[in-house]
């Protein structure tokens, strides 16, 4: 049966980030994964498959599944993070996609379970402010998209301790935004603390900025990203 063109873009958009994420070394090999919500249909999302190498990706081998947890499409299994993607959407409608990386300076900060202050306007405007590490909760398991909960709270990103980072947004586009943006002021912090204290924005600063991240949540329910 032919899929229908949502869910052909949505395959076709998880390979084209899948690769820029392994082209910016987000991610190594099969590390990591990506989706996307269809358009037109809230209820289903396209997801990265599990062990699969991203230079040889094809939108064929992306899964589509719904946010009850059933595997519709796909030659291979989603990824082991697939009860993180599924929960994520279903307690999160207003949320678009989710980018998951293993990049250097993101698994620096989840290895020492530290915050990232808003030390660049890219980085609050991709992100909306601080990023946060989130408790440690096993892999693959649905008990991560819980110890989440808290450090997305009005956030585009945030750190899962002894992990990696997570990131959303209304779009992939802005999910993928805020984890490469997010990766960069992470090298930035960690190169920066070695000549001392590293000063951050004010905050009514932060605040003003953050509103170029909130712009991409309007028209998505509320008009807040939780």
């Amino acid at each position: 049966m032919r899929l229908g063109t949502g869910r052909e873009r949505a395959r076709s958009e998880v390979v084209l980030y899948c690769r820029r994420m392994l082209a910016e070394s987000l991610v190594d090999f099969t590390a990591g994964n990506i989706s996307v919500r269809v358009d037109g249909e809230p209820g289903l999302y396209a997801v990265t498959p599990t062990g699969a190498p991203y230079d040889s990706l094809e939108a064929a081998d992306v899964c589509l599944a719904t946010i009850d947890g059933e595997v519709v499409a796909g030659r291979q299994k989603p990824t082991t993070e697939f009860p993180l993607h599924t929960l994520m959407y279903r307690r999160r409608p207003e949320v678009g996609a989710i980018v998951h990386t293993h990049s250097s300076g993101a698994m620096t900060m989840a290895a020492l379970g530290w915050t990232l202050p808003p030390i660049l306007t890219g980085f609050v405007a991709a992100a909306g402010g601080a990023v946060r590490t989130a408790p440690y909760a096993r892999p693959g398991g649905a008990r991560l998209a819980d110890v989440t909960a808290n450090a997305l709270a009005d956030r585009g990103a945030c750190f899962l301790r002894h992990h990696g980072l997570l990131a959303i947004g209304a779009t992939l586009h802005h999910a993928y935004n805020a984890a490469s943006v997010t990766e960069g002021a992470a090298e930035v912090y960690l190169r920066a603390r070695a000549f001392g204290p590293v000063p951050e924005l004010p905050e009514d600063e932060v605040a003003w900025i953050a509103e170029v991240w909130r712009e991409q949540w309007r028209g998505t329910g509320d008009g807040s990203p939780g």
